[in-house]
């Protein structure tokens, strides 16, 4: 059976500092395992040129960071692929995990950490790899996945035209102000409607989506 589960993790964030530090938003918005200790983050960088310039600078500067590449600055947002040691979310790279809500957006602390998981040793495995790094958890919800998920009309016309933009290429050939030009609805209230769709699509995939009753693991 497949549950989501949301835990509140109490570990450093350098990337949301750095960023912090010079002025500028910072969201994940993919990952990949890259080695046994590392992950390729691929992320964007929202302010003006000059102090996203200056936050993709502190970020190459922090222990750990093997390499950033940065992608092309449009309307005040910077795609950059940070190739990164031991990263929070590292501890899901043996688990069979989808997440949903990626710890490293977040700028208070202990950070929500929300995904998909459908074996109750994938979820020990991810607890277990976090205590080892000495990173505090807590669970905080365990939600049974039953029913099948489906976009409204308005996120198929926005997703369609993201798609056909070329919002999810990378880099990417429209930036997130520009779609919403296009599609009439605030950058950040898109970026949710986006983010949304995508939990939505993928949850649709497997035939699910998210009940709101608590659950446990047997």
């Amino acid at each position: 059976m497949l549950r989501q589960v949301t835990l509140e993790v109490n570990s450093e964030n350098s990337l949301q500092d750095a960023a912090k530090s010079c002025g500028v938003k910072l969201r994940v918005t993919d990952c990949k395992s890259f080695n046994k200790t590392g992950m390729s983050l691929l992320m964007e960088l929202q302010g003006d040129l000059s102090s996203t310039r200056s936050a993709t600078a502190a970020i190459r500067r922090l222990d750990g960071v093997r390499d950033v590449i940065e992608g092309v600055e449009a309307d005040h947002t910077m795609p950059l692929l940070v190739v990164m040691d031991r990263p929070i979310c590292r501890a899901s790279r043996d688990a069979a995990i989808i997440c949903v809500d990626c710890p490293l957006n977040s700028e208070a602390q202990p950070a929500p950490w929300r995904f998909i998981i459908r074996r109750t040793s994938d979820f020990r495995n991810v607890l277990s790899e976090l205590s080892s790094e000495g990173i505090q958890t807590k669970v905080v919800d365990i939600s049974t996945l039953e029913r099948k998920a489906e976009l409204t009309g308005r996120q198929r016309e926005i997703v369609a035209t993201a798609v056909a933009k070329g919002y999810f290429e990378f880099p990417r050939k429209v930036s997130l102000t520009e779609l919403s030009g296009i599609v009439g609805v605030k950058p950040s209230t898109l970026s949710e409607i986006l983010r949304s769709a995508e939990r939505r699509i993928m949850e649709g995939a497997m035939g699910v989506a998210p009940q709101e009753s608590q659950g446990s693991f047997p």
